[in-house]
């Protein structure tokens, strides 16, 4: 699976002009600060134990809301109904999406190290964002069975990254005019682009909608889904001794976010319209935050609720 959202990735590369060398939306994962007591107390011997463990665990936290965040971003969009394109039929989309984020500060009143770290948990390269919109390509193949797979490549405006997303739908009920179409859907997405990030999701979906003619070529389909996203997260090794420093320092001074995953919920409502091959579809998708517990070495943290809205223009024969 990953070898194809790879090559998804490489498509969107020959559609997106090259990145610069820092957008104003690239991240420094470095800036949330280490995530383990030990390179706290290897930067600042004055730390207690105390106050280092304390600086980590926010560190992690930090670590924790960009993430969630981020991957809400990345995999907000559906835009599509329960009923698959037909037997032989294909869909190809283009597609936007804006998700709004938020940027409180997260830490304690512990004194940060010397040359201390921002306690926003948006380490951006010169931008807080309140919002991140994430332009897309999709495709969907329909196949039989009422089966149907797609896939989405995913830029991040006003940065170097992008997603790639697969996706499967079976459309357990579709096409009987009295009763609603009714889909199971999954997508699994992943994130491309910061070499110290590890992030992907995989959504399991339960959708319903019904279409309503309004004239011979012209229809209505408004769509209702209930989400399940299953985020996964974590880090490379990061070094955070200063330049130059010697080899103990900079084994003391390197460490890794550890992995964790969490379960996130969310609800879409869209229409889709289609006037001969031509369809276009407006969603609203909500996030309604929550307080998560403790778990995989992170401490309790709280997400915002958030909103997204969505749009595509696509064609479907």
């Amino acid at each position: 699976m990953r070898r194809l959202l790879a090559l998804l990735a490489a498509v969107l590369a020959l559609a997106v002009p090259t990145a610069r060398a820092a957008e104003p939306l690239d991240l420094d994962i470095t800036r949330l600060g280490p995530p383990n007591a030990a390179a706290w107390m290897a930067a600042d011997a004055t730390l207690t134990q105390a106050q280092a463990d304390q600086l980590a665990g926010d560190a992690r936290a930090r670590f924790a809301m960009l993430s969630s965040e981020l991957i809400l971003s990345l995999s907000s969009s559906l835009l599509e109904p329960a009923a698959t394109v037909g037997h032989s039929g294909f869909a190809f989309d283009l597609e936007a999406a804006y998700t709004t984020v938020h940027k409180e500060v997260v830490g304690s009143n512990t004194p940060f190290a010397p040359g201390g770290y921002p306690r926003n948990y948006w380490p951006t390269h010169n931008k807080t964002p309140t919002g991140l919109l994430v332009p897309s390509f999709h495709v969907r193949k329909s196949l039989p069975y009422s089966l149907e797979l797609g896939g989405r490549i995913l830029y991040l405006s006003q940065s170097s990254y992008m997603a790639a997303q697969l996706t499967g739908k079976w459309a357990i009920q579709e096409g009987y005019a009295m009763i609603p179409d009714v889909a199971l859907l999954v997508a699994h997405t992943i994130f491309l682009g910061q070499k110290d990030l590890n992030l992907s999701a995989t959504d399991l979906t339960l959708m319903t909608s019904k279409r309503f003619g309004v004239s011979a070529v012209t229809s209505f389909t408004p769509y209702l889904a209930a989400r399940l996203l299953v985020m996964h997260s974590g880090s490379d090794p990061i070094g955070y001794a200063p330049p130059g420093a010697l080899p103990p320092a900079v084994v003391a001074g390197t460490a890794q976010f550890p992995s964790f995953t969490r379960s996130l919920y969310r609800t879409t409502l869209g229409v889709r319209m289609t006037a001969y091959a031509t369809t276009m579809a407006l969603e609203g998708t909500w996030f309604g935050g929550g307080a998560y517990k403790a778990a995989s070495g992170y401490q309790a943290y709280s997400l915002q609720s958030s909103l997204a809205a969505a749009f595509k223009l696509g064609f479907e024969f």
